[in-house]
């Protein structure tokens, strides 16, 4: 006999022996047995995972000379024949090449003929969707409307190309892809049953890239198993499918968690030199961070992630290196590289960038840190590192902290005269107005900032006006709120002893006003002139000139503007 590859030899011969479609076959024996059975299904879903094996089980089912019975007993002439593909009233056709209206006309006008020795004639029309618009408004009414001795089996990869008028006239199964861990014990049983000398993680390898086809892992292990000699590894299934090595990926995400950008170009060069494609490089690395976060999560991580116990210990061990929050990054980094990859005429380009970015970056800033880090620059507790960003403050108990962090006690100690300043004097407002700033500093840092950017425009009884420059729109609604309000005007009294009521208007920049953050011991830090001083003495000698000659004055911010004090 000649010699019958794998997915041939080992086809299902009964409903129970088909892995992982049980909610179609469980429904299709109830039909059998409660004599429920359709005229007309569809069974729709991915290669090689049932479709025309369940179809041809049914056949069998229906016309078995025991049955019909939900398991053909497979030694009847009738069994037998559809087996072999030989029974007269098994119809077996293949849409895509009789997809014309006429293959359909003769197939209107052999139904009504009764079956030549079963009880039912049986068409099974495989890829169903390639037929014609034409054709299949042709089998419409017999679709609807077939003898009795008639059943209609299709099967589709793409059912959403069949036209509904057909999809309502059927009963739909929709087969799924089968699990990993499914394909490889069935992988397994055909491996004994051959007497193939194959390792665990070889079987996995073989299941995992099959995608969930049964057909496509039989004929991988079919193949395997001519050209390997002697016990199949991983690494054998590796090379002669032309996939990339696991061992390169933890290669690839221990380079990234040492920050060596060196090694990590140094793998990628190695791989692209052994002739992998660079998609198939990166989508391996995505799925190997993701394996490291399910590691890092997950309570069953085996249950997970499809592979050996000894490369989940892997995983695990590898998950110690890295937060979630760099993970997610890695992942989201080397997803966003697929497009440039797939859009550059130098594939190798854009991983190598992607690389070098994971190898360089810094650690990931979890959310919870950063909402922390905000907070505490609220209160004024912030520590700067030597690259002048911030570090994660110590959080400290505000009702710990004094009234006025950056105000020397001597400073703020004012005589009674001074306290009872009349309200409509705004020169003691103007003097101190720093130190306001600098006490608010204290209590909400981002209410500051936004203050030092204005100034005492004028004072109407207990109102004082603070000036916005028109051009910060939104620092004024921002000031404005009814919580940043009052604070404002309790570091007034604070400072200066003064209960004022604050409005805000928009203004034009005024000659002497300063653009710059305060300083704490700069009395002229919230951009007013020095006392005793004006606007003018800021100017440097040679650009006055200029101004004199071309008629010209100093613009808010221009560089030219030095400071003498």
């Amino acid at each position: 006999m000649s010699y019958l590859a794998f997915a041939r030899k080992y086809r299902p011969q009964v409903f129970e022996d088909i892995v992982g479609q049980s909610h179609v076959t469980t429904t299709l024996k109830n039909a059998i047995s409660q004599d429920r059975v359709a005229h007309a299904y569809i069974f729709a879903g991915p290669r090689g995972v049932g479709k025309t094996t369940a179809a041809r089980i049914l056949a069998k089912a229906l016309n078995c000379e025991k049955g019909p019975a939900p398991k053909p007993c497979n030694a009847c002439n009738s069994c037998k024949e559809i087996s072999q593909g030989s029974s007269l009233d098994i119809l077996e056709i293949d849409g895509a090449s009789n997809r014309g209206i006429d293959e359909i006309r003769n197939l209107r006008e052999n139904v009504k003929f009764a079956p030549s020795s079963g009880r039912f004639k049986i068409y099974i029309i495989d890829e169903v969707h390639m037929l014609t618009a034409e054709a299949f408004n042709a089998l419409l009414k017999t679709l609807e409307e077939p003898p009795k001795h008639v059943k209609f089996i299709f099967a589709t990869t793409q059912a959403h190309k069949v036209p509904l008028t057909i999809l309502s006239r059927c009963q739909r199964f929709d087969f799924r892809r089968i699990a990993s861990k499914d394909i490889a014990e069935n992988l397994k049983k055909i491996a004994k049953a051959e007497g193939l000398n194959i390792g665990d993680d070889a079987i996995m390898l073989i299941a995992k890239h099959s995608d969930g086809g049964m057909r496509d892992a039989q004929v991988v292990l079919d193949q395997i198993a001519s050209w390997a000699s002697g016990k199949i590894g991983a690494g054998d299934v590796t090379k002669m499918l032309g996939l990339v090595e696991d061992e390169a990926f933890f290669e690839l995400s221990d380079s990234i968690n040492k920050k060596d950008a060196n090694f990590a170009l140094g793998v990628l060069d190695r791989l692209i030199n052994e002739g992998k494609d660079t998609l198939q490089i990166i989508l391996g690395l995505i799925e190997h961070f993701r394996n490291i976060s399910i590691a890092k999560i997950a309570a069953d991580p085996d249950r997970l992630i499809d592979t050996v116990p000894d490369k989940i210990k892997r995983y695990k061990d590898e998950a110690h290196h890295f937060t979630i929050e760099d993970i997610l990054y890695c992942i989201y980094t080397l997803s966003n590289a697929i497009d440039f990859i797939k859009r550059a005429s130098l594939s190798r380009i854009p991983l190598e960038a992607a690389l070098v970015k994971l190898t360089l970056k810094g650690s990931v800033v979890p959310l919870d840190e950063l909402m922390n880090r905000i907070e505490a620059i609220e209160n004024g507790q912030v520590i700067h590192n030597s690259r002048g960003g911030l570090n994660l403050p110590y959080l400290v108990d505000k009702s710990t902290m004094p009234a006025k962090s950056t105000i020397d006690s001597a400073e703020t100690s004012r005589p009674a005269s001074e306290e009872t300043r009349p309200a409509g004097d705004i020169d003691g407002v103007l003097g101190a107005w720093s130190k306001v700033v600098n006490d608010l500093m204290a209590k909400k840092m981002s209410v500051a900032t936004y203050l030092q950017e204005g100034y005492p425009a004028s004072m109407e009884g207990r109102t004082l006006s603070i000036g916005i420059p028109a051009g910060l729109q939104f620092h004024k609604e921002v000031l404005e709120s009814v919580e940043n309000r009052r604070l404002i005007e309790d570091s007034i009294k604070t400072v200066t002893g003064l209960e004022l009521k604050i409005a805000f208007t928009l203004v034009e920049q005024v000659p002497g006003q300063r653009r710059r953050s305060p300083r704490p011991d700069d009395d002229t830090a919230a951009g007013f002139p020095e006392e005793g001083g004006s606007a003018e003495k800021e100017v440097d000698p040679i650009l006055k000139s200029a101004l004199e000659i071309f008629g010209g004055n100093v613009a808010e911010g221009d560089p030219q503007r030095r400071r003498t004090r």
